[in-house]
């Protein structure tokens, strides 16, 4: 009786979810052909953004910003790291890693459609003097997951300009 109701309760909450227009964080489906992608060769983002576009079949990165539909440009993109807790003795425990990407989307070639955006993402990080080789590996982990995010934030908020 106790596995039905069960049942019966995450078919309720499935129903609810879906009538209500429920999308999963970071869905989106990009309603351009063909996309100008304009980013520093070190970018990360970029790096990213070119490698989500190319999974989907029907959408091309052209060379040219006059054959395509939709631009992005990443402006700036920073990684920066401050102390976030102290210990008793004034040795650092905690950072937090600051990541921060500045883009443009927009239209094809009409500067009036672009839209200029900035994504801020913040992940704490703890410090130990005696694992520096692995913490290192670590926060390199945490910025290419931030870079990841901040990729699939402008791909979304790409899939909503069309007008």
């Amino acid at each position: 009786m106790r596995k039905i109701r069960i049942k019966l309760l995450f078919l309720v909450i499935a129903i609810t979810l879906s009538s209500c227009g429920f999308k999963l964080k970071g869905s989106y489906e990009i309603p351009y052909q063909t996309i100008y992608l304009q980013a520093a060769g070190e970018s990360r983002v970029g790096r990213i953004i070119k490698r989500k576009i190319q999974r989907k079949s029907n959408i091309e990165i052209v060379q040219t910003l006059s054959a395509a539909e939709a631009t992005i440009n990443i402006l700036e993109e920073v990684s920066t790291r401050a102390v976030a807790v102290l210990s008793n003795v004034g040795s650092v425990d905690e950072y937090e890693l600051i990541y921060t990407v500045r883009y443009r989307i927009g239209q094809g070639q009409n500067s009036s459609s672009m839209q200029e955006g900035q994504i801020v993402l913040r992940r704490k990080i703890t410090h130990s003097d005696l694992d520096i080789a692995a913490k290192s590996n670590e926060e390199d982990v945490l910025i290419n997951d931030m870079a990841s995010e901040a990729a699939t934030g402008i791909l979304v908020r790409l899939s909503r300009t069309k007008i």
